[in-house]
């Protein structure tokens, strides 16, 4: 499996790629699959190349996209870097696809000069938890709501680039 940022030209396998995941997974994201359908070519467009972001995918040996999480900065958090709309197919699960995309936004993180990082996952989420705790993320005690009309909440998980770079060498 390749680990990959994604080129502009990918814009509409970005866009099949978020929308299986919506619907695999559908309490894992803010957004929901009817409104990233609705969103027009161009903003798929621009989403495949923010500058702001770097979008990292899987890449099986036929071309097929597996996986897919981003970096970006923290919303209100300087030096905070974050990983945002993670997810891994299910026929790619158990090959530490999802440890690799966030080996490869950690290296995007550490070279934009981000000394930390954080995320946000669904409480209850344990197969996403635990590879998080594994990385070395810990809970950071905040709650938000996952979107507006549920009642499902994420929580914030963070952790120092140096200690998950560690993990990554060891």
């Amino acid at each position: 499996m390749e680990i990959r940022t994604i080129r502009p030209d990918e814009w509409r396998e970005l866009r099949d790629l978020r929308l299986r995941a919506l619907a695999d997974a559908p309490d894992a994201f803010g957004a929901t699959y009817d409104e990233e359908l609705a969103s027009p070519d161009e903003a798929w467009r621009l989403r495949a190349d923010r500058p702001d972001r770097m979008i990292f995918v899987a890449v099986d040996d036929t071309g097929r996209f597996m996986g897919m999480g981003s970096g970006g900065p923290a919303p209100d958090a300087p030096g905070f870097g974050a990983i945002y709309g993670m997810w891994v197919d299910h026929a790619a699960r158990g090959q530490r696809v999802g440890e690799g995309i966030i080996r490869a936004i950690a290296a995007w993180a550490t070279a934009a000069g981000y000394e930390r990082i954080g995320l946000g996952v669904t409480v209850g989420n344990a197969p996403a938890i635990a590879l998080y705790e594994r990385l070395g993320f810990r809970d950071l005690g905040m709650r938000y709501p996952l979107r507006e009309g549920t009642d499902l909440e994420i929580q914030l998980m963070g952790t120092s680039l140096a200690e998950l770079t560690a993990y990554f060498e060891s």
